[in-house]
């Protein structure tokens, strides 16, 4: 061992904490509150990584309380909410086709190239002056163009559970532009190209989900929302269903996503007439996503609300709310109540009888209708409910400061600061204040039970910012949204068990530190 390390090894810190530590790691109850303590920290510290979608608590991206996903194992036929297209940035080259002989087609995958930051899927339609389209007639049902030259590209979809989907949203982003005779204005007035968004099952149906009115030509990219209808939805997914867990319609539980260019028939002529065939040109579209999200019965890892949010990214970034709001609100309560103390304690008379008359005054005062009144006079922010607390969460730590200053105080220590001049605030800062503090670390570790479960009061009364994703917020929305009446259970359950672990681990930390500082319980 080096001289150095020998050096601060034999420091009066090093000596303190390690026999601190030796003392501490005795009682059992201890290391498990630091264990959950830690837990909790690090939930707040990496709720970026650990939440899935966005927590504020309007945030819907499902419907309403969906149940957990894994309570997905005790129903065979329940489906799982999610993202069913595996290459949704379409970062690997999907099937292309072209259908028609009259026009040139080109279709070019970019998996590299770069378009605001994404890959893409190039469909170029293009076409040589003088050639014929094949035009079949405007379709009765509204499901193919009007010509048979059309331009696609397909992504697979394997649907693995034994029932259709509840609702079904889609969307895909695109950006289109003209070339050669097309890009001229006089003439791209009058072209009429559409895109078209199809599904075909492993049967062979056709249903169009999608027909856009007219094409934007932007080189920007833009999304394009899709939602199906209910009768969309059994067209396409009641095929996949067996019959008696036996046989179904379609052979297969695959189904085709279809993205098509084509032209319409009012794409015939143009300007007075003219053929608009006698011009060469493309029209091109870059597509650099494509979703389709399938809402069943359950949903991700605890479910959703009564807002249809994620319950799991609120349960992780409501962990920072508490232990935020419990560690400042303590923090401030402490020094507030320190300061009364120590000043109280230590000059006495009048001073300690006024600030003492204070402090019993807000004592009597019941804790919770005040900071009522307080937070909704103040405002509902972090801020100032870290300050309401703070308010009501000193009293306590004066008394005890002062109890412990009026022991101190006269001892020999103090009387001799006096004697060599030392003045009134050195003395209780650098000489009192250190001899006090080992009983103060146990009543700040249930000082912040106490701002914690202050803050989900009060968020379960409404009086907190509504865009806090805080556990007392959860508990509220539950109450409000009918949780109850409708079994949404994990709204309530999850939420509660947070509040009441994060509560227990200061709670056993608080008790152990009592018992290791605590002379007279050490004794014991």
């Amino acid at each position: 061992m080096s001289t150095s390390q020998k050096g601060w090894k034999d420091s009066n810190w090093y000596i303190s904490l390690s026999g601190f530590w030796k003392e501490y790691r005795k009682h059992r109850i201890g290391l498990i509150g630091i264990f959950i303590m830690s837990i909790f920290f690090g939930m707040a510290i990496f709720a970026p990584q650990l939440a899935t979608h966005d927590p504020t608590p309007q945030a819907k991206v499902a419907p309403e309380y969906l149940a957990p996903s894994w309570l997905s194992v005790f129903d065979s036929s329940g489906v799982v909410t999610g993202d069913y297209l595996d290459d949704p940035f379409i970062n690997e080259e999907p099937n292309m086709g072209t259908n028609g002989t009259s026009g040139e087609f080109s279709v070019l995958h970019q998996p590299i190239d770069d378009l605001n930051n994404e890959s893409y899927v190039n469909l170029t339609w293009s076409h040589t002056p003088g050639t014929q389209l094949d035009f079949i007639g405007v379709d009765p049902d509204h499901i193919m163009p009007d010509y048979t030259d059309m331009v696609y590209f397909d992504q697979i979809v394997t649907w693995p559970w034994n029932n259709r989907p509840s609702d079904v949203n889609m969307s895909f982003s695109y950006a289109a532009e003209l070339t050669g005779d097309f890009a001229n204005e006089s003439i791209s007035g009058n072209l009429m190209f559409r895109i078209y968004l199809w599904i075909i099952d492993s049967s062979g149906e056709w249903t169009r989900l999608y027909e856009s009115r007219e094409l934007n030509y932007r080189d920007y990219v833009q999304e394009k929302p899709v939602s199906l209808n209910y009768f969309s939805i059994i067209d396409i997914f009641d095929g996949m269903i067996s019959t008696n867990g036996t046989q179904q319609e379609d052979p297969s539980d695959e189904l085709t996503i279809r993205i098509g260019l084509a032209p319409t028939f009012r794409f015939e002529s143009h300007d007075g007439g003219h053929p608009w065939q006698d011009f060469s040109g493309s029209v091109e579209i870059k597509v650099t996503q494509l979703k389709m999200i399938a809402y069943g019965e359950y949903f991700g890892l605890l479910g959703t609300t009564n807002w249809g949010a994620d319950a799991w990214s609120q349960l992780i970034y409501g962990s920072r709310i508490s232990i935020m709001i419990g560690i400042l609100a303590t923090s401030i309560a402490t020094a507030v109540g320190v300061i009364v103390g120590m000043v109280a304690g230590y000059f006495g008379g009048k001073i300690d009888e006024v600030l003492m008359r204070v402090v019993d005054f807000l004592l009597v005062i019941p804790g919770l209708p005040l900071m009522m009144v307080l937070a909704a006079f103040l405002g509902a922010s972090i801020q100032n409910i870290i300050i309401v607390i703070a308010i009501l969460g000193w009293t306590g730590t004066s008394r005890l400061i002062r109890s412990q200053v009026l022991a101190e105080k006269n001892k020999a220590y103090v009387e001799s600061a006096r004697a060599i001049g030392a003045s009134d605030t050195y003395i209780m800062f650098r000489h009192i204040l250190p001899n006090v503090t080992p009983i103060l670390f146990a009543n700040i570790t249930l000082g912040v039970v106490g701002a914690i479960l202050s803050e989900a009061g009060l968020s379960f009364l409404g009086l907190t910012d509504p865009e806090d994703p805080s556990w007392g917020r959860m508990l509220a929305d539950a109450r409000t949204g009918g949780a109850f009446s409708t079994g949404a259970w994990w709204v309530v359950l999850f939420p509660g068990l947070m509040i009441t672990l994060l509560s227990l681990s200061f709670t056993f930390v608080g008790h152990t530190l009592d018992q290791v500082l605590n002379p007279r319980l050490r004794e014991r």
